[in-house]
Parts: C-alpha cells; structure tokens; sequence
C-alpha cells in the first residue's frame, strides 16, 4: 500500500497519507471516510502521526490504527474516536 491508496475495511475506506520527514525517516496518518444517506463522512486525522524508518512502515502503522479506530465507533457509534 503506498499514500495514494485506499484501503476499505468493514464498509469503511482507510486514506493514508505520508510524506517524509527532514531526517530520512517517514511519517504516516490516515483519515477514515464511509458513505452515508448524506454524502461521505470523513474523520480527518483518525490517527496520530507514525514515524518510521520506511514509507510502507510508516503507512502500516498508521492503517493499523485506523483500523482499531473503525472497530471502536462500529462497537459504540456514540464515541465517535476513542
């Protein structure tokens, strides 16, 4: 997976984004989106900032998180991210 791929888990499309860092390193977010009746819903920043030696491990850090995150609103939808 690199930053212009969509990951979809769980009715849910994962948008990594990672661009490196001034020490050769990489850092690696994502944002969560999912359709809706009103358009898409998008939670900006779903995860923190994952600094890596690598681009993909940057990007794998941050989707694992995402994914975590998706499982915690499908779990309580009142909590948007916990």
């Amino acid at each position: 997976m690199n930053a212009a791929s969509k990951m979809h888990y769980k009715g849910w499309d994962i948008v990594p984004f990672a661009a490196p860092t001034s020490d050769q390193a990489w850092s690696a977010s994502c944002d969560i989106e999912r359709a809706n009746a009103d358009g898409v819903e998008v939670f900006e920043g779903a995860t923190m900032q994952f600094i890596r030696d690598t681009e993909e491990d940057a990007i794998a850090a941050a989707c694992e998180e995402a994914v975590r995150q998706i499982d915690n609103i499908i779990a309580n939808p009142l909590v948007r991210l916990a």
